[in-house]
């Protein structure tokens, strides 16, 4: 697998590196919306902020955004108290829980600080909550789920769904089981897969479907009423070719891609697709009549479901 992301440096970049081009779909609140509704703000990666009723609800917050050539070289990671502090500016000073969806470095590394900053709980598998511990979230305040289990916090009602994870040149990266030690995740290869989740949240009317992207073979199945957003990852060739299908199945009225931002780059540098990811491919296959408004949304620019 190193040599895998070390191919990610000789991969060329896209053509189109900002959102720019496709201005037309990126939505944001042009003025103070309702409060009768949900408010999404992007965090990058596959980051969000969802907030309702007064209370927040984060889903893989990840901030300190380490560079591609120390991923590849399998350097210690370390979450960047300075980095989480300022994307923790948008972000409410009180979050009732923090939802992770595998046990990833760009979806995990962040979540202790952030909990220990924000007085926030975590719900995620049960990997991905030893990673966390050991990497020094309080362990009270862990609970591992697993695709059935249902939480209800805040104004929020949570449903665990299964998921799966792409391939990466052929390998679902960084998949093998964790071991008993309780050491602390160092490198890139220690913050392992886990058991891969999504999330369908429920609250103020609103449905919302997230996932980090999906093995070719597993489609979403959330049942009875319609979905609001759909948050599809699309990183990887896998979950792009079941993105048709995925889709008519959740059968949303907003459909926003996700995890396709080049998140070894900083904050400052703007909106960047990453090397792997093909948004005109999406956008070619959302014009084939599926359902639901296709949609992007820029970093820390809330948006608000009709």
């Amino acid at each position: 697998m190193k040599l895998a992301i070390v191919g990610l440096l000789l991969f060329p970049q896209v053509v189109c590196a900002g959102l720019d081009r496709y201005r037309a779909l990126v939505r944001a609140d042009l003025q103070p919306a309702q409060r009768t509704s949900i408010h999404v703000t992007y965090l990058g990666v596959n980051g969000y902020q969802f907030e309702a009723d007064n209370h927040a609800l984060l889903v893989d917050p990840y901030f300190t955004r380490a560079g591609l050539l120390p991923v590849a070289l399998q350097r210690p990671l370390r979450s960047d108290p300075a980095l989480v502090a300022s994307g923790l500016e948008h972000v409410r000073r009180k979050v009732d829980a923090v939802l992770v969806t595998h046990g990833h470095f760009d979806h995990l590394l962040d979540v202790p600080l952030v909990m220990q900053r924000t007085g926030a709980k975590l719900f995620t598998g049960e990997t991905a909550v030893q990673l966390a511990i050991a990497a020094g979230a309080p362990a009270a305040s862990c609970t591992p789920v697993r695709a059935g289990s249902l939480v209800k916090i805040g104004p929020w009602t949570i449903r665990a769904l299964p998921s799966a994870h792409d391939r990466l040149f052929g390998r679902v990266p960084y998949s093998t089981a964790r071991s008993s030690s309780a050491a602390a995740p160092s490198r890139p290869r220690d913050w392992h897969l886990g058991e891969p989740l999504a999330f369908l949240i429920e609250a103020s009317g609103r449905r919302i479907y997230i996932e980090a992207g999906g093995g070719r073979d597993l489609l979403p199945d959330v049942g009875g009423r319609r979905i609001d957003l759909a948050i599809m990852g699309v990183a990887l060739p896998d979950s792009r070719k079941r993105f048709a299908a995925a889709v008519t199945r959740l059968n949303p009225r907003h459909v926003l891609p996700s995890h396709q931002d080049n998140f070894f780059a900083p904050f400052a540098r703007g909106f960047s697709f990453g090397p792997l990811t093909d948004f005109p491919d999406v956008l070619r296959a959302h014009q084939q009549n599926l359902p639901g408004e296709l949609m992007l949304l820029d970093y820390f620019r809330p948006w608000t479901i009709p």
